[in-house]
């Protein structure tokens, strides 16, 4: 199997069966995942901020930086792979208060905010989640099964449901 990874502030979409991606080190930052099981296709976008500011020049470079660029990217991807919009399910993983409260909290319940009314706006459904608390994350996709899984420090890969 193939691990592919994506970077902070990037995505990635992919429909080959014997490919997994992965995020590593979710902290405050959120990766939203994506899968259609009718064609076996999907992705993850791993965004640092809810949004861009207006006329930002980062959009032009690194649009998976922003949920209001990143998550329409990501839907975009997965439907050039054959995926449908109307059958893509949608999975959020991080959004962790790193820093404690105050400007972590804030950062990383706009992340999750952010994703869920831009999921929202499109018609598309978070089927599971695992957000918030106090602790980094890792998170696997395996595209043969759509099936993800994730670890944190002190434990073992476990599915999310």
């Amino acid at each position: 199997m193939s691990q592919i990874l994506v970077k902070l502030a990037d995505l990635a979409a992919n429909n080959n069966p014997n490919d997994a991606l992965f995020v590593y080190g979710l902290g405050s930052t959120l990766a939203v995942i994506l899968y259609d099981e009718g064609v076996k296709a999907g992705g993850i976008v791993h965004y640092m901020f809810p949004n861009a500011a207006t006329g930002s020049l980062k959009t032009k470079d690194y649009p998976a930086m922003y949920a209001d660029f990143g998550i329409p990217q990501l839907v975009k991807s997965c439907i050039e792979l054959g995926a449908r919009k109307d059958a893509l399910s949608a999975r959020l993983v991080g959004g962790a208060f790193m820093l404690g409260k105050g400007i972590s909290q804030s950062i990383s319940e706009r992340n999750i905010s952010a994703a869920r009314n831009i999921l929202s706006e499109m018609g598309i459904k978070v089927t599971a989640k695992n957000t918030g608390g106090n602790h980094t994350r890792t998170v696997r996709l395996d595209i043969a099964t759509g099936k993800v899984y994730l670890k944190r420090l002190d434990s073992n890969w476990e599915e999310l449901r």
